[in-house]
């Protein structure tokens, strides 16, 4: 029988960094007798007042990650985030430090994201409801973006459905996500109110999706438009909004961009284990 422990220890440190300043929010072990199922799991935020310039960060790296012990504690296939805004943490697991170990300490690299139309993290487009179903990415680039209204997904969703499907199946492994999302958005239109429509804007990403950090809206005076509630996958993106969203609406793409980052290290050393 596997007994396990969490350990967890909730705090907010203020480690200084070389570079960067990283808060630890909180650092979460777990032991199993069998020892399969062990992490150390690390709750990371930056903060300053330097990031009242930025938007969202990602960490870069981890270059070194040990305890007080001397262990390694990178795993072979680390995972590292996406972006998030600057407002909230991301979780790095890490390998199990050593039982008698009491503190860890991490060295790394951070990007902090401010976005501007000159350096390329901001694509504004216009008349977006007047092209349903088309492609609005601007030329050149690797993502795809899709706005999907009523009428485009009511049509789709009048074809027979196994018609549908062998369709999905013919294409390409990489797009067939993208098609299978958006016909189930489709064969949901009905859970939908009529008002409810009227004031919903969906959209569909494709290719390199995660070059997309977020969406925005603005009218036409360059005003912000914030949705009532959003939710989203992978592919689709639903916005809600309090009233029929204008036409003259433009849609302002918060994108991945070399210029619109800095790049900065940052170390934590002795952050204290649960």
């Amino acid at each position: 029988m596997k007994y396990s422990l969490i350990l967890a220890f909730c705090f907010f440190l203020y480690l200084m960094a070389q570079g960067q300043k990283i808060n630890i929010i909180n650092i979460e072990e777990m032991r199993t007798i069998s020892g399969s199922s062990d992490y150390c799991k690390i709750d990371l935020r930056p903060f300053g007042d330097e990031l009242v310039n930025y938007k969202y960060y990602k960490i870069n790296e981890i270059k070194r990650a040990i305890d007080n012990k001397g262990s390694n504690l990178l795993p072979e296939d680390l995972q590292l985030p996406a972006y998030q805004s600057v407002n909230d943490y991301v979780t790095v697991q890490l390998l199990k430090a050593s039982r008698t170990a009491g503190s860890i300490s991490i060295d790394g690299s951070i990007s902090l994201y401010n976005p501007t139309e000159a350096n390329g993290g901001i694509v504004k487009i216009s008349g977006f409801k007047n092209r349903p179903e088309i492609n609005l990415g601007p030329k050149g680039v690797t993502y795809s973006i899709h706005y999907y209204d009523k009428t485009t997904l009511t049509k789709k969703g009048n074809i027979d459905y196994v018609k549908r499907q062998e369709d999905i199946n013919k294409l390409p492994e990489n797009e067939k996500n993208f098609a299978s999302e958006v016909n189930a958005l489709a064969d949901g239109l009905s859970y939908y109110s009529e008002q409810d429509l009227e004031n919903i804007l969906f959209f569909a990403v494709g290719g390199d999706n995660f070059k997309i950090l977020g969406f925005e809206f603005e009218d036409a005076k360059g005003e912000k438009i914030k949705p009532a509630s959003t939710t989203f996958t992978n592919v689709l993106y639903t916005y809600y909004f309090s009233e029929k969203p204008d036409p003259t609406m433009k849609l302002v793409l918060n994108v991945d961009s070399p210029k619109a980052l800095t790049k900065i290290p940052f170390s934590v050393l002795g952050a204290v284990l649960p």
